[in-house]
């Protein structure tokens, strides 16, 4: 259980977080105002064998060392979120199923688990249980979550060739970089028409990140991004469900299936992302692909997809989360809201939160994830959505919150410019109205505050699980993964003392 002590420090880092915003590359920081004005691509035949080409020569690459920072805090979330993950409901079933009970002495780690399993089933296993809780990062070009598609495949492959600590997070940031440019070029329509961007372009970009751990040629790389794409898969109906951390699951699967059969010849159609009857066009009503995306070859290096990676300090949807920011400053600026003072509350939010995380009424723990009516009453009542244990049937069914949900209401605003944000207006029985605005989709600057953060995260989500200070040997094998001559240090962080969850029973 998460402490009151806990809870406070890690909100007041959070919105220390938030309020540091101006800073440059060389000084470890991002300056990000050029991020929104990345224009379109134009339509071009060579998206997928540039991505192939970048792909297999970025072993030439000097990547930035705030870059490879990320890609460290990327996995530390991702570990914490797993472990945590693995005291959820779809845990021990996953793990069954997938291993058909049977522990792979040879194999690879189960994160936070005794068993290990094969290559592939590990990456099923871990991608699966790293989403359960909905509380990883996102990338909004990808228009989805990047690392539970791309750590798991990664780590499984790394582990198996016992490659070192730095060509982990070399991949890690190859990897993204196809899962930001691919679902740039994807246009909105993809996400909007009901596919699961994790589950899909995260299958490329795992087969990517796959590729260039494995040292593939350009060929190879290119038939392993084609081999992933027609394994791509994932529907946003099952949004609230246990099918959902599932897509990210395959997703990482999938990557590996395809970079290891490319590794031995397999073939796929060239340019199958682009190609007519291809990823884009099956997928997409908008989609535009540019070879440009990649022209930043070695020796230069591409602005990197990474710097906009977002993590998550509430365990629900991220598009709710602006509107969970926007009602946690009412309360701040004015005081605890008596519900029965309160005459409506109304979310200017973007109109493809309908189709995403509207659950008019939640049953159970996933459905609030994926209610911002719900998220919205618990905010106003004071609830902290980070804890874990709130996601419950029994806080679905409160009916003081039912109450004050059915007082909320969605608007849209199509002339709005920002498309993450929320404004929330609260109107009082007395006439009063209470308002303001939030948008959680610009990119934390100071890496030390935002590790920071992310550590009193990653403790409160691995010590119950692991015991007291069990996070702490995990914080000091991410830092020493650039000169760590293998993953040994880092997966032994993550082991349970004794815990095999392969049986169900």
């Amino acid at each position: 259980m998460i402490s009151f002590i806990q809870i406070s420090i890690l909100t007041w880092l959070v919105r220390k977080v938030g309020d540091i915003r101006k800073a440059s590359l060389k000084d470890g920081k991002f300056a990000l105002s050029h991020l929104n004005a990345v224009s379109s691509p134009t339509q071009s035949a060579d998206f997928t064998s540039s991505a192939a080409m970048w792909v297999a020569r970025s072993q030439e690459i000097d990547i930035p060392a705030p870059v490879m920072r990320l890609a460290g805090q990327c996995l530390l979330d991702w570990f914490a979120v797993t472990i945590a993950g693995t005291a959820e409901e779809l845990s021990p079933i996953i793990t069954a199923v997938t291993t058909e009970g049977k522990i792979d002495p040879q194999g690879v780690a189960l994160v936070g688990q005794q068993g290990r399993a094969s290559e592939q089933q590990a990456a099923r296993i871990n991608g699966t249980i790293s989403h359960a809780l909905d509380f990883d990062d996102v990338n909004l070009r990808m228009h989805g979550h990047p690392t539970v598609t791309l750590a798991p495949a990664l780590l499984a492959v790394a582990e198996q060739e016992n490659l070192s600590g730095v060509a982990l997070l070399r991949a890690f940031a190859v990897g993204y970089q196809v899962a930001g440019r691919l679902g740039h070029a994807m246009g909105d329509t993809h996400y909007a028409r009901g596919f699961h961007a994790t589950g899909t372009i995260g299958a490329v970009a795992a087969a990517a990140g796959c590729a260039s751990l494995l040292k593939l040629d350009e060929n190879q790389t290119e038939a392993a991004l084609g081999l992933a794409a027609t394994q791509a898969s994932g529907l946003k109906a099952m949004f609230g469900t246990m099918a959902k951390p599932m897509h990210a699951g395959n997703a990482a699967a999938n990557g590996i299936i395809a970079a290891r059969l490319a590794q031995r010849g397999f073939t796929a159609r060239a340019g199958g992302l682009e190609h007519p009857q291809g990823f884009g066009a099956a997928m997409s009503d908008d989609s535009q692909f540019s070879g440009g995306d990649f022209q930043s070859t070695p020796p230069g290096a591409p602005e990197w997809e990474i710097t906009r990676n977002l993590f998550k300090y509430h365990a629900a949807c991220y598009l709710t989360h602006s509107t969970i920011e926007a009602l946690a400053r009412l309360r701040k600026e004015h005081g605890a809201i008596d519900p029965a003072e309160i005459a409506a509350i109304t979310l200017h939010v973007p109109e493809g939160h309908r189709t995403v995380c509207d659950v008019l009424e939640p049953r159970t723990g996933l459905d609030i994830k994926f209610s911002i009516r719900h998220l919205a009453a618990l905010a106003l009542a004071g609830a902290d959505t980070a804890d874990l244990s709130l996601y419950s049937q029994a806080t679905a069914l409160k009916p003081e919150l039912a109450a004050l949900r059915k007082k909320v209401q969605l608007s849209h605003q199509s002339d709005r410019a920002d498309r993450y944000g929320a404004e929330v207006v609260v109107n009082l029985v007395d006439g009063t109205e209470l308002n303001t605005f939030w948008d959680v989709s610009t990119p934390v600057e100071n890496l030390d505050a935002q590790e920071d953060a992310l550590k009193v995260k990653a403790a409160t989500l691995i010590d119950p699980i692991l015991g007291n200070d069990a996070s702490k040997a995990l914080f000091a094998a991410v830092a020493e993964l650039p000169t760590a001559a293998d993953l040994t240090g880092l997966l032994a962080s993550t082991l349970p003392s004794s815990k095999d969850i392969t049986k169900t029973g």
